[in-house]
C-alpha cells in the first residue's frame, strides 16, 4: 500500500484555489479540479480528505433533538476543561451559560458546540500554515531537460533547462514570493496577495499574467519579455511598469536598463523546443547550446563569439546545429563524442570551435 504523503496533502489544504473550490464558493474551477484528482491517481487519498477537512472549516448550522442537548453540553464542557482555551473564549461560553440557563435555547447550546469544533480546527489550520511559511522547495531543471512547476497558489512555471526555483510550501498572507536562476515562463494567478519574482536583475512585481525571464548566471544581460497583463521592475525604488509585447534588458554589468517592443515569442519559444535568434552573437548561442545538450563548448578564438546570426533552431540535432553555424561564419569545429570514465561515468561531449583561416566571409 502507498505512503501517506502529508506534504501533498498540506499543499493541497494551502491552496486558495482549491479552498475556494471545496467550500462550494467558486463552481468555476470545478472541472480543472475534478481533472486533477483524476490525473493523480497515487494522491487520491489526499485529494479526498483536504477537500474534507477545507469543506469542515465552514460553519454550519445542524438539526439537533432535544434529547442531543445535554450530550452536545456535557462534550462541550469537556474539552474546555481539557483543553485550557483561550480568555476570549472561556468569556464567551460564560455568556453562553448564563443566557442558555435562563432561557434554555438549544440553538444556544448547538453554537457553543460547533464555535469550539470550528475554533479547534482553525487553530489546527492557522498553526500548520505558519509552520510551512518558512519551509522552501527548490526544484532543478537539469541540463538538457525542461520541466513545470505547479506554484502554491495555482499559478505556473515552466523551466528552462540549468534553471533553478524556489519558493515556499505556503504563500504567506502579505506576498507571494519566488526566486528564480535561470529561465522560466510564468503565468501567475491574479490575487489580492502581491507576487514578486527575486532574480539577478530588477525584482519583478506581478499582477495577474504570462511572461517570461531570463536570469542565468553566466550572462550578463538579465531579459523580461512580457506577453499579457502587467508587471513592474523595481528600479531604485521606483516602480517601472511593462505593457504585452515590451521587453526589458537590463545589462549587469553597467546597472543600466533599456524597455522596447519586441517580439515575445522569440524570448519564450524555448517552451516549444523552438530557438529564434535575431542578431545573437556566436558566443550567446554556444552558452545555450552547452544549457540544451549538456555538451562542453570551447572557443578556441574569442574573436569569433561577436559573429552575429539570424536564425531558427527547431529540433535539429547538434551535429546540424553545428554545421549551420560554420556555413556562415569563418570557423571549423572538432567533434569529440563523451568518454568513460574509470569509475563508470561519462566525460560529457567535448566541442572545440577554431577559426578557419582559409576561408573568408562577408557579412
Amino acid at each position: 500500500m502507498r505512503q501517506w504523503d502529508q506534504n501533498k496533502f498540506e499543499e493541497l489544504i494551502s491552496n486558495t484555489q482549491f479552498a475556494a473550490w471545496a467550500k462550494g464558493e467558486d463552481y468555476s474551477k470545478a472541472e480543472y479540479w475534478n481533472a486533477w484528482e483524476k490525473n493523480h491517481p497515487l494522491h487520491i487519498n489526499e485529494f479526498r480528505e483536504a477537500k474534507k477537512m477545507v469543506e469542515n472549516l465552514r460553519f454550519r448550522g445542524a438539526d439537533v433533538k432535544d434529547a442531543d442537548i445535554q450530550y452536545l453540553w456535557a462534550k462541550t464542557s469537556e474539552r474546555i476543561i481539557q483543553r485550557k482555551p483561550s480568555g476570549k473564549f472561556r468569556r464567551f461560553i460564560s455568556q453562553v451559560t448564563k443566557v442558555a440557563a435562563i432561557l434554555l435555547l438549544p440553538v444556544l447550546l448547538v453554537s457553543a458546540w460547533l464555535f469550539y469544533s470550528q475554533y479547534n480546527l482553525t487553530q489546527q489550520y492557522s498553526n500548520l500554515l505558519e509552520n510551512k511559511h518558512d519551509q522552501k522547495i527548490t526544484v532543478i531543471a537539469p541540463i538538457g531537460a525542461r520541466i513545470a512547476v505547479d506554484l502554491p497558489d495555482g499559478s505556473q512555471a515552466w523551466l528552462n533547462s540549468g534553471s533553478e526555483i524556489s519558493y515556499p510550501v505556503i504563500f504567506n498572507t502579505s506576498e507571494r514570493r519566488v526566486s528564480l536562476t535561470g529561465e522560466a515562463y510564468f503565468k501567475v494567478q491574479k490575487g489580492e496577495t502581491p507576487f514578486f519574482v527575486s532574480n539577478l536583475g530588477p525584482e519583478i512585481k506581478v499582477y495577474g499574467t504570462e511572461f517570461n525571464v531570463n536570469s542565468y548566471k553566466d550572462e550578463d544581460f538579465v531579459t523580461v519579455a512580457l506577453a499579457e497583463g502587467k508587471i513592474s521592475l523595481d528600479l531604485k525604488g521606483k516602480e517601472e511598469f511593462l505593457t504585452p509585447g515590451e521587453v526589458s534588458v537590463f545589462d549587469r554589468t553597467k546597472n543600466s536598463i533599456a524597455i522596447e517592443k519586441s517580439d515575445v515569442f522569440v524570448h519564450s519559444s524555448w517552451r516549444e523546443g523552438k530557438y529564434i535568434f535575431r542578431d545573437t552573437p556566436l558566443s550567446s548561442i554556444l552558452r545555450i547550446l552547452q544549457r540544451q545538450h549538456n555538451v562542453n563548448i570551447q572557443l578556441l578564438n574569442p574573436e569569433l563569439g561577436n559573429y552575429r546570426y539570424n536564425a531558427t533552431i527547431n529540433n535539429e540535432s547538434l551535429e546540424q546545429i553545428l554545421q549551420m553555424l560554420s556555413l556562415t561564419a569563418p570557423l571549423k569545429y572538432d567533434y569529440k563524442p563523451k568518454a568513460l570514465n574509470p569509475d563508470g561515468s561519462y566525460e560529457p561531449d567535448n566541442i572545440r570551435i577554431r577559426a578557419d583561416k582559409t576561408r573568408i566571409i562577408k557579412n
